[in-house]
């Protein structure tokens, strides 16, 4: 199970491991059309506190899955941070999510970094983490990009998507 006192200290911002307490603001962010539509929701998730709390056990149910959630340094609730092992492959797969009102401040690059700055210290089992961003967002692209993620081809046998994104260990910003 992951440490559920895990907080990771960025610049900007802090990555805590989430807990129950936090599913009201989780709701907000899965509920958000304008936030889940890059994910093939575009009305949000729909969830309830009862449908939400299930999610949680799931979430914190592995050893090789780490969830987030990014506040700023005063407490404000950003959005969400994810991470999950791949130990056969030797890669960490990405995923981070921000309410409107969060982004264009440099706070989830802070977060993404941060993340990624843990994985390659605290995973020796990660060579390289990755993230499928869909073609038409601009915004994520961006990010990735400037975290030092790069589109390159899929590995042999991941499912397909919309594009591959990766940074191996020690070849980028983190």
């Amino acid at each position: 199970m992951p440490d559920p006192g895990l907080t990771l200290e960025g610049r900007q911002v802090r990555l805590r491991s989430t807990c129950e307490a936090d599913l009201p603001e989780l709701i907000r962010l899965w509920n958000d059309g304008e936030v889940m539509r890059w994910v093939g929701f575009p009305d949000g998730l729909g969830y309830t506190p009862e449908k939400a709390a299930r999610r949680l056990i799931g979430m914190n149910g592995s050893a090789d899955r780490w969830h987030f959630c990014v506040l700023a340094k005063d407490g404000e609730f950003l959005g969400e941070a994810f991470c999950h092992l791949d130990r056969d492959h030797r890669r960490a797969g990405l995923d981070i999510k921000f309410l409107p009102a969060a982004r264009r401040r440099g706070l989830s690059r802070d977060a993404l970094l941060t993340l990624i700055d843990w994985i390659f210290r605290a995973l020796p089992e990660a060579d390289a983490v990755w993230t499928e961003p869909r073609s038409d967002n601009l915004a994520a692209r961006t990010l990735y990009y400037s975290c030092g993620l790069r589109s390159t081809d899929r590995p042999s046998g991941m499912h397909e998507a919309d594009s591959y994104w990766e940074l191996r260990r020690g070849s980028g910003p983190a």
